[in-house]
């Protein structure tokens, strides 16, 4: 028993010993906040280009800095454009796969909110089209950048 609440003990000071060392309770906006002063200005998460892409859209109060709920929601709303991306280079994959005729493992491909980027090499012209019509049908595809090189 005694062991049980020493360990206890313990992972508590842990806890707060960490604590401590971060300020605002989120390590990653501490890292960020170079002037220590609780808010991230557009300079300080300017060297992270999505998160300054972000900046003005989820400065809530328009105070021109972040505290950290702002920089929590920043971050989630990357976090689901990089789900969705994801999916979408999955089911564009699965796509390509399932076409007749179309070489899908000589395909790369690449998606940035919506955009794909196919890439590669195919046989011909029309593989080429092809593939690149067979990307845009795709459900949640904005637009369809076909780098396919014809060898």
């Amino acid at each position: 028993m005694n062991r049980f609440v020493i360990a206890a003990a313990a992972a508590l000071l842990a806890g707060a010993a960490w604590a401590q060392k971060s300020p605002s309770g989120n390590a990653s906006f501490d890292s960020l906040d170079k002037n220590r002063d609780g808010y991230l200005s557009n300079a300080e998460v300017a060297g992270d280009k999505e998160l300054a892409k972000r900046f003005a859209r989820f400065d809530a109060n328009k105070d021109h800095r972040w505290n950290v709920d702002e920089y929590i929601k920043a971050n989630k709303d990357n976090d689901e454009r990089i789900l969705a991306d994801s999916a979408i280079t999955t089911k564009v994959k699965s796509a390509l796969l399932l076409e007749k005729g179309i070489p899908s493992t000589a395909i790369s491909v690449e998606t940035y909110e919506g955009r794909v980027q196919l890439s590669g090499f195919v046989d011909n012209a029309g593989t080429k089209a092809k593939a690149g019509t067979v990307a845009a049908h795709v459900s949640g595809v904005k637009a369809v950048d076909n780098k396919l090189a014809v060898k």
